[in-house]
């Protein structure tokens, strides 16, 4: 099962794991990091992957979830994956989450991670619409 990390702007990372268990429970490897205006990013890096180290064991790969793509955020959280990778983890990090890829991340964690990643990338696409008003309402 793949461990899934939010790594986002306060507080957007504890809001985006709220929302997801209140849709599906409290979930098992299942982790967000709220990232502070004036963290210490190495510090953040390391304490990042060590609690994901910890999580994803042996048999575990990881996904990383980002909100803002070169932001410190997914800096971060690119940073701790590179660790992880470099230590045998697989790992991935994907930026610009919405709601909907963290419900598809959820929904498919038992996929290989590359098709969990497009799985994810396409809950996201989907999730996005232009919703008009019809005129006159």
């Amino acid at each position: 099962m793949t461990v899934i990390a939010i790594i986002a702007h306060v507080p957007l990372a504890s809001a985006l794991h709220d929302c997801a268990t209140h849709v599906y429970g409290d979930l098992e490897n299942f982790v967000f990091f709220d990232i502070e205006p004036d963290v210490d990013p190495e510090q953040k890096v390391v304490e990042i992957t060590e609690q994901l180290r910890n999580q994803a064991g042996q048999n575990h790969t990881v996904l990383a979830l980002a909100d803002l793509g070169g932001a410190t955020p997914a800096n971060i959280g690119a940073r701790a994956v590179q660790r992880l990778q470099n230590a045998g983890i697989q790992a991935h990090i994907l930026s610009g989450t919405n709601a909907c890829m963290i419900l598809n991340a959820i929904r498919y964690r038992e996929k290989p991670l590359e098709e969990l990643c497009e799985a994810v990338f396409e809950g996201g696409k989907k999730g996005m619409k232009c919703i008009d008003l019809v005129k006159g309402q």
